[in-house]
């Protein structure tokens, strides 16, 4: 279930969470917490599948940490504004990258 590849450093990984909060603050709708969850949720998801993790606990248990290590951006996050087609798009989105270059623009 491991990538043989190494993992990437932390700051890189991290990078579209920040992308896609930044992205947030010039659209209409607003996000609110429960977006903010799904959003983090899935770039946790989508990261650790890229990393050739598949097991379904690791990634429930990746995700209670991240949800847990960023209270204040998950915070900052609520009420900023989300695109036409945002939640639909992360939905449906097949890497991280793809949610803070497409979804969240």
């Amino acid at each position: 279930m491991l990538d043989p590849q190494p993992p990437t450093s932390k700051p890189r990984r991290l990078a579209p969470l920040g992308v896609a909060l930044l992205l947030l603050t010039c659209r209409s709708e607003r996000a609110g917490a429960d977006d903010c969850a799904v959003i983090l949720d899935r770039i946790v998801a989508l990261e650790l599948a890229e990393q050739g993790y598949r097991d379904p606990e690791l990634t429930r248990r990746k995700q209670q940490e991240f949800a847990r290590r960023f209270v204040p951006e998950l915070q900052r996050c609520e009420g900023l504004s989300l695109p036409p087609g945002a939640r639909e798009c992360i939905a449906r989105a097949g890497s991280a990258e793809e949610i803070s270059h497409v979804c969240l623009r």
